[in-house]
Order: C-alpha cells, then structure tokens, then sequence
C-alpha cells in the first residue's frame, strides 16, 4: 500500500510539474517575463498541496488509509504503555476465551448439525399438539406413532425420503456375559436417507422389513464389532441373539457413525422387530403412540417454507381423522437435541450459562474501560492539540476506538486459542466426574467457522464496548482549559470522569456479587447434598434392576423366576436380608398418577411405589403408625403413605382407615403411615408419594433390593452367580444405593467446581479494578491530601477519607448485586437439594467477603496516599 502511494504521488508530482511548465511557456510567449510567467501559472492553477489531497481522494479509498494510519498510531501509542496494554488484554483473553469455549460446548449440543453425508438437506419433524383428548407416550409427545409415519412417507412431496427411528432400545445380548447394548429400531429406508453405507456388508433392503419376526437382520456399530466380536472379518452373516431373538448381521456400520441421537447407538434392527425387541409391547399397532422420531432429506430446489406447506397438509388430514385434534409441525435443519421437548430442557440451562459468562466478560469490559479513563486523563493535553490543529470530535474518537478494537482483537485472538485448546481438557474433567452409570455422549465440541464467526463479532463487540464511554468522555472538554497545565485537574469534565469511574467500578462488584453469590448458594447446596440424611439406609444396601419382560418372559415365568431368584439371592454369603420393589431409591425411576379422595373434587399427583413387606425393614424406612405390608395378603387393597402425604391429604386428621380412589377407579385404604424419605428426588422430603404391595403382576420389571455386610464385590459377585443359574443371559449388575446417591451429587460438584472457577475470575477482576479505581484517585488527588495535611488533618484521617471514598461505590454495586441475586437466585433451585435460594449463611458470607477483599484491593493504594509529603505536593502542583 505505501509503495503504491509513493508511486502514485511520484507520477502525480510530474503531471502537475509538466502542466505549471507548459503554462509558464504559454505566458512567457505571450511577453511576460520568465519568473512572472510562472507566478502567473501558479496563481491559475491553485494551491498544489491541496490539488494533490483532493486527487489521491478520488483516485484511492480514503477510509482505508486513514484506517491504517489510525491502527499504526494505535500501535504505537499501545507499545508506549506496555503495562495498561498488558493488563487489558489479559482482561479481555479471560473474558471472551470463557466465552467462546462456553458457545463452542453449546454449538455442539444444539447448532451442529448431524455427522452424516450432506447433513444440511436432512431436517427433522415434530408435531406439537395444541389441543388433544389423549395420547399415549413412550419418549416424547412430539413424536409420532407408526401410522402417522406411514402417512407421512408416502403422502409428502417434499422429500427424497423420510426415514423413523425408535432411539435408546435396551437389549441383552446373548454370549456377551449380559451385557445390555443400547440400539435403534429404524425404518428399512433409514441408512439410505441419511445417505450413510456400512463399512462392511450392506443397509437394510425392503424385504428385510416385510413382516415381524421373520429374516430378522442387524447392522452392528464398529464399535460394537470391535469390542464385543474382536473385529472378526467374517462377522457379517453371522447371527447374534438380542433378547432371545437370533439376528443376521447384514452390516457393520463405518467408523465415527455412531447414529442420530447424542448417545452412541451399537446396533440398528428393523422397527417392524419392535415386539421382539421388546416383549411385551406391541407399539407399532397403537395409532395413537409417540414413539418414532422422523428424519427426512428434502429434494433439491425445495424450500423450507414449501416443506412445511407440504407436511402442513397431510397434519390436517390426519387432524380431520381424529376427533377432537388439532396439531402443527415443527420442522428444523437436523441436530443433536432438537425435539421440542430437549428444547425446553436445554434452552434455560443454556441461556443461564451464557448469561453468567456474560457477567464475566462485562466485568472485564468495565475493568479495560477503567483502565482506559485512568490513561484518557493523562493524555488530555495529546487530545487537546489535536482538537487545536483541526481534528474533530468524531475524528478523535475514531481513533481512540481503534486503540481499543487493537486491545480487543489481541485478546479475543489470545483467547480463542487458549479457548480451543483447553476445550477437550474442559470436556474429559467433566466427563470424569461423571458416575460410571452415566451415559457417555458423542457429540463433537470442536470449534467451526460458526464458532469462529462468534468469536470475531464477540471481540469486535467487546471492542466498542469498553472503548466507546472512554473515547466519547475523554473527547469531551473545554479546549482553552485542557491546554492548560492544571486544566484537567478540576472541573466538570474531571467530576464526570470520576463519576464514570466509579459507575464502572461499582458494576463490577454488583456482576461480581451476583455470580459469587450463585457460586455460594451452589457450594452450600452441593455441601447440603454431601451432608444430607436422606431417611433411608444407603450403606450396605445394594439394588439389581431385573426386566424380565424384556426377555420375552411372560408373567407367570416371570413370577416363577423372581421367587426362585429371591431364594438363593438370599442364601448368598453375606447377604442378610432381601426385597423387591418397583422404583430403587434415588434410581431416577419414577411412578406417579393422579388420585382423588371420596367426596372432593380435586385430584392429587402421587408418585408410588410397588414393594414387598421386606422393603421397609432393608431400606430402613420406619412405620410410624399403623402397620406394614403382610405376605399373607398378596391382593390387599392396602397402601401406606408418607407423613407429609398424610399432612397435605388429610391435614389434622388420623389418616387411617381413609380412602384413596385411582384414575381407573380402584379404591385403596391407608393402613400405615411411614416416615418421610427422600426416595424419589435428593432434597424432597414432602413430596406426595405411597407405597402399595407388590403382585404378580409387578415381576416384569423391578428391583431386587440386597441388605449385606461384609465385601460389597464378593456379594455382588455372589448374586450374579445366582442370576447366571437361572439365566446367563439376564444381566446383573449390581448398584449399592451409596452409588445411587452419588449420581444426584456429581452434577452438583460439577457445576460447582465451574462455576467457583467462573467466580474466582470475577473476583480477580473486580479486584483489580477497585485496586486500579484506588489507586487511581488517590494519585489524582496529591494536591488536595497534600491541602489536608497541611491545615491539620491527620493521617489516619487521610487514610479514612480514602477508603470512604472508594467504599462507596462498593457498597452500592454490592448492594445492587444482592438485591439482583435474591431475585434470580430461583434459577438455582434444582442445584440446591432443597436448601433455601435465599439462604442466610450464603447471603452474610459472601457479601462480607467480596467487601473484605475489596477492602484489602483498596488498603494498599490509600496507605501509600498517607505518606504524601504536604510540602511537596503543593509545590508540584
């Protein structure tokens, strides 16, 4: 660019040399002297300087150069102060690199779209149901029912193809010691949609999908083939059996395929296999059931708007057949989490953590804008003789502006490396708090171009944001007195700045209030959680899911089996006392229907349990009053409820003896009231919850509950021997209720150990900005603590005036916070366990020890103000 422009004026600088040449010897052939005649020839032609300044202006971009003239005078005003330049960009690298690592996480669970072929053609479709009688639900509502996947398919339009898939079906796989695998039933078009073709052998054909329980083929995961068939070449062709039903593998999946849904699917099967999949269950009968979700791959040159249209019509025909209905389309590009239903749970969490990295990155927008003023006001004079000589306002305040676009960009740069790089190790930490039971999730995190896009607006923002108040305020000022010496040391212009100062100093301690106290409510929650009785016995008392009905067992076999199991569970060494039991304590395994009681109207939510007479005495629940369960009467129309059941159902009465009537109109008895346990949810002890006595009908599905003493893995290793001699293939892992336990902690001491490390930031940062504020002020104001002293005033009394002027805005940012948090701190309630979102020890504690450190950040500049020496002070100023 320089060389060009020196170019440029060089040949600029000739035309006008040969134009004032050829003028002069026009002049002088008319008689005029020689030097009259190019005097004459300048007067005509102009001033040259500005002649030249008005051509470059038309031949180049004028913007661009005094861009680059405004970066390089940047650049080197930015160099002359290594320190503020440092501490800035320091500020900005933590605020956006939090952030752009947080959005990257985000990005990945929710915008991403899925790791297929041509992923941007495939979109997703849900139904949202405005008004409806009723419907039955296996997943979520906004799915579909096989019917209504068939109309789909064959009615639309708009598609090249859609595909159904039935995610997260449970099967055992039989020779695999019981190792339940987790899979996908699909359509027979569903690899062909998503454009995907096994590694090894082939997809699904039609024929493979003509009728249940015939030709019954799988295509395994690479995963799967390498870990479970040691990566056996001739695998395909091979049968494997799941759930006691024999497959063909026709196909092995290529690596990184790993399904549509954020949990890794190891195998695929044909979903009209559904009732072999899962006994029991015949879904694909049932019009009215979700449970398939729907993939389609839309034709070339269709629209989004057109699809809809399209789609739009067959949900009004399908409306028009059921009475009653009246349903629409939700239709979006393809990712991870993108049902309505994932929606609503993701989007708040979502947007509580990009409102608190938020906080952070205004804490040190406001800390780089005070380091801004602080340095504005030493360049007053700078700024004043530039306004002299012709710049204006916007002139000045453009180039200040660049100055601070330069901070932001090195530091949004810094920290969006930093922010890649520590992604993987922000990722495997959490993973590895995790409990073992968890499910693993393959989502990728890895930044993009959307990612980056985020980052460059968010330092571009960042940028403006703290660099605009100082540019405008420091650009503002009486001309005559800010080129005097002493001008910028009083006046309106000097109290604006330190009330903008303060302003800014006093947000930073509201934002780092609000987030402390958050990270303090949380600690005190997850303490809570480590510290809490939850009612019922967890140590020595273990739990083994058993779905039998999965295992294509019927009810009598089931029944059989449970009785058989039960006995030589019993027998195992170190096993004292067994029970069974529809939902394991703490297992996030829930039942729940609505009850009335005889003669009111309201109905009540009741969660429930089915357990045996055994359950109370294992898990260490007592009966308070009345009685429990007796194995003599396996058909009684008994139930007990718990002591807060009894208080909200009954208040003041003996709930004895009264009557409970079900949605299906089967009427129940309390017989006996136990004591509250927070057996359905960590830190709710009131929750409305009943326990009736299990039947034979409840041996499908449930839980044995272990009580023994001794080594937890000789006895687990005991019990699934005794489930082996029955059958090898059920699996048999067992789950101390301790692990239980664990699992409603880990997201607690997650969030925790994230959110303490987000407020220690904060607080670094709003430490040094009072430290920074302090300091500041106090060098400001040599002069007039140089005045106080010299009429009298002590130094402890200088020390007093210091720190009451730097506390004030201190107290009301950290009033503001408080009374900010106390309102939004409900957010967090889920994180607490039942403790208070306005607890008391949280609220004094943290207050007292953000002001304590605030106070310290503000000691050490206003102790080195004591010691300034009268006479000097007045003599320099």
């Amino acid at each position: 660019m320089m060389g060009r422009r020196k170019r440029t004026l060089k040949d600029l600088d000739r035309d006008i040399r040969d134009h004032l040449a050829r003028e002069t010897q026009d002049n002088i052939e008319r008689g005029m002297p020689p030097e009259e005649a190019r005097y004459a020839a300048l007067r005509k032609f102009g001033n040259v300087t500005q002649v030249k300044g008005e051509v470059w202006d038309v031949w180049s971009l004028v913007w661009l150069e005094q861009v680059l003239q405004d970066a390089r005078f940047g650049l080197r005003t930015l160099w002359r102060s290594p320190g503020l330049t440092l501490a800035a960009v320091l500020a900005v690298t933590l605020g956006v690199g939090a952030n752009v690592a947080v959005f990257s996480v985000l990005s990945g669970f929710t915008l991403r779209l899925l790791p297929v072929p041509g992923a941007e053609e495939i979109v997703s479709v849900n139904q949202i149901f405005h008004k409806l009688t009723s419907r039955n639900t296996h997943g979520e509502t906004s799915m579909f029912s096989y019917s209504e996947y068939l109309n789909y398919r064959d009615h639309n339009h708009a598609f090249t193809g859609l595909a159904a898939y039935e995610p997260f079906v449970e099967a055992t796989l039989a020779g695999g010691n019981g190792r339940l695998l987790l899979g996908t039933a699909t359509s027979c078009n569903y690899f062909e949609v998503l454009n995907e073709h096994p590694a090894q052998g082939r997809a699904f054909v039609e024929s493979d999908c003509t009728s249940a329980g015939e030709k019954a083929v799988v295509v395994v995961s690479d995963d799967l083939w390498r870990d479970q068939f040691s990566s056996d070449p001739l695998l395909v062709g091979k049968r494997i059996t799941l759930n006691h039903t024999a497959y063909t593998v026709i196909g092995v999946a290529r690596p990184g395929f790993r399904g549509t849904e954020p949990v890794p699917s190891e195998f695929w099967a044909p979903v009209t296999m559904q009732r072999a999949l899962e006994p029991g269950m015949d879904r694909l009968a049932d019009d009215n059931m979700s449970w398939l979700a729907l993939l389609g791959r839309v034709q070339p040159g269709i629209s989004m708007n057109q699809v809809r249209a399209d789609l739009g019509v067959i949900a009004g025909r399908i409306d028009r057949l059921s009475r009653g209905r009246t349903t629409s389309l939700a239709i979006h590009p393809a990712t991870f989490f993108d049902r309505p239903e994932e929606r609503e749970a993701v989007v708040p969490i979502s947007a509580v953590i990009v409102t608190a990295f938020g906080l952070l990155l205004l804490l040190a927008c406001a800390n780089v804008a005070n380091l801004l003023l602080s340095r504005a006001s030493v360049r007053h004079k700078e700024v004043a003789l530039r306004q002299a000589m012709g710049a204006s306002r916007w002139r000045l305040v453009r180039q200040m502006l660049t100055e601070s676009l330069l901070l932001s960009l090195m530091g949004g740069l810094l920290g969006s490396i930093l922010a890649c790089l520590s992604i993987g190790n922000l990722i495997r930490f959490v993973v590895s708090h995790l409990p073992v039971s968890f499910p693993t999730l393959d989502v990728n995190v890895a930044p993009d171009l959307r990612v980056a896009a985020y980052a460059l607006s968010l330092t571009a923002i960042t940028g403006i944001a703290f660099g605009l108040m100082p540019a405008l305020q420091s650009s503002r000022f009486d001309l005559s007195s800010a080129l005097k010496e002493s001008g910028v040391q009083s006046g309106s212009a000097n109290k604006s700045r330190q009330l903008l100062r303060n302003t800014l100093v006093g947000a930073q301690i509201a934002v780092s209030m609000i987030l402390l106290l958050a990270v303090g409510l949380l600690i005190r929650g997850l303490y809570y959680a480590q510290t809490v009785d939850p009612g019922f016995a967890t140590k020595d008392v273990a739990a083994l899911f058993l779905n039998l009905g999965a295992q294509a067992y019927d009810k009598s076999r089931a029944t059989a089996v449970m009785q058989q199991l039960r006995d030589r569970v019993s027998r195992v060494p170190g096993v004292l006392e067994v029970a069974q039991a529809e939902c394991a304590p703490l297992s996030h395994d829930f039942s729940a229907d609505h009850f009335t009681i005889p003669g009111r109207s309201e109905k009540f939510a009741i969660e429930y349990n089915h357990v045996s007479p055994e359950y109370f005495s294992v898990v260490g629940i007592p009966i308070l009053r009345g009685r429990g369960f007796t194995a003599e009467a396996p058909n009684s129309a008994g139930v007990i409820v718990t002591e807060a059941t009894a208080r909200r159902l009954w208040p003041g009465e003996d709930p004895l003896a009264r009557t409970l009537r079900a949605d299906d109109g089967e009427e129940y008895y309390v017989i006996g009231v136990a004591k509250d346990a927070q057996v359905s949810h960590l830190g709710e002890l009131d929750t409305n919850y009943l326990y009736f006595l299990a039947g034979p009908n409840d041996n499908s599905r449930n839980y044995l509950l272990i009580r023994f003493r001794g080594d937890f893995s000789a006895t687990s290793k005991g019990v699934r021997a005794a489930v082996r001699s029955l059958d090898a293939e059920v699996p048999a892992d067992l789950i101390r209720l301790e692990d239980y336990l664990e699992i409603w902690r880990a997201p607690s001491r997650i969030v925790a150990a994230l959110s303490g490390a987000l407020g220690a930031l904060a607080l670094l940062l709003a430490s040094i900005g009072v430290y920074g504020m302090v300091s500041y002020s106090a060098s400001r104001s040599v002069r007039e603590i140089g005045i106080r002293l010299a009429v009298g005033a002590s130094r402890a009394d200088v020390m007093a005036y210091v720190l009451w002027r730097a506390m004030r805005p201190i107290l009301i940012g950290g009033l503001v916070g408080m009374i900010v948090s106390a309102a939004l701190s409900t957010v967090l309630s889920s994180m607490l366990f039942g403790l208070s979102a306005h607890d008391p020890i949280a609220f004094i504690a943290v207050p007292l020890f953000l002001f304590v450190v605030a106070a310290i950040a503000s000691f050490v500049p206003a102790r080195r103000a004591m010691h300034v020496d009268p006479n000097l002070a007045l003599r320099c100023e």
